[in-house]
């Protein structure tokens, strides 16, 4: 049986977690302590027994120059034990569920496969750089720090992403609650500001036994850029660096190389509606986020 979850599922749906298996980029002390949602989480119960969960949370993206309501499902779990049938079921269910909820749904995944029978389409990737500190000759952290204002965060992220389609939109509620994640998963976060103490950069990043790991990088130019790599590399001997597809840092360190990894698919959930909005005749998703003509950016691992 299918239904809503509820707060009394908790202990449930974490042991599920525990026991067996997940197909979501979710870390399970993240998951419970910040993004469990119970009213956004439905259940497959098989004999009184949890045996799949999932959520769906509602997230605003900017498609073609209009804020569409997007469906984001994550958190799926499931019974390694039964097989893959209780939670297929209830994805399948809840994709289904989301035609007359949202115009656009929206999956986290490096398995884009799993999800083409339901119509989705791999849509978002990102480059993963290696920097070495052999990469950057003479280059200066100077004006990074770990101060900031909420503000300023704001003012980079809408200029930088108002290059790209089909990002998020974030509000001043979602920075503040980001921060507070980012403090929990102890994740830091640095801002680069020029001589006139303008904010031209900031980077998300955390540090392992080896090297940094920079999850989101925004930069205003390539000064920005290098003092924010700069700064990571002083911490580390080398960096791995998240961007979005279509981001060229090669400009910046010609010497540096890149692998693409798969992150999100994606399925616009009525295409006629889709055209009567936008007055075009698409036929796939990845033509829908075409229109624009802009590449695409999504960096939401914490959303």
């Amino acid at each position: 049986m299918i239904r809503r979850g509820r707060k009394e599922d908790r202990t449930a749906i974490f042991d599920l977690y525990g026991r067996n298996n997940s197909i979501s980029f979710v870390n399970r002390e993240d998951y419970f302590a910040r993004k469990f949602v119970p009213e956004n989480v439905y259940v497959n119960e098989v004999n009184g027994h949890i045996c799949a969960s999932a959520q769906v949370n509602f997230c605003p993206l900017q498609i073609n120059g209009r804020k569409l309501a997007a469906s984001w499902l994550l958190g799926q779990f499931y019974d390694y034990s039964r097989g893959l049938k209780d939670i297929n079921a209830l994805v399948g269910e809840l994709i289904e569920q989301q035609k007359y909820r949202t115009l656009l749904t929206v999956i986290p995944t490096d398995s884009p496969k799993d999800y083409g029978k339901y119509g989705f389409e791999e849509i978002y990737r990102k480059r993963v750089y290696t920097i070495s500190r052999s990469h950057l000759d003479n280059a200066s952290y100077k004006g990074v720090s770990k101060d900031f204002r909420i503000e300023d965060l704001m003012a980079l992220y809408d200029g930088f992403v108002s290059h790209f389609d089909g990002y998020l939109v974030r509000n001043r509620a979602y920075w503040s609650n980001l921060i507070d994640l980012l403090r929990f998963k102890r994740y830091n976060l640095a801002v680069y500001y020029d001589e006139e103490n303008k904010p031209q950069g900031y980077m998300v990043y955390y540090i392992e036994s080896g090297k940094v790991t920079v999850v989101e990088i925004i930069y205003n130019n390539g000064t920005a850029l290098t003092r924010l790599v700069c700064y990571a590399l002083r911490l580390k001997k080398s960096i791995k660096l998240y961007t979005s597809e279509n981001e060229d840092l090669n400009k910046a360190f010609p010497k540096i190389r890149y692998r693409l990894e798969t992150t999100a698919v994606a399925r616009i959930n009525d295409l006629e509606m889709f055209n009567h909005l936008f007055s075009t005749s698409v036929k796939s998703t990845r033509e829908a986020f075409a229109l624009a003509g802009k590449p695409l950016f999504l960096s939401e691992e914490y959303y």
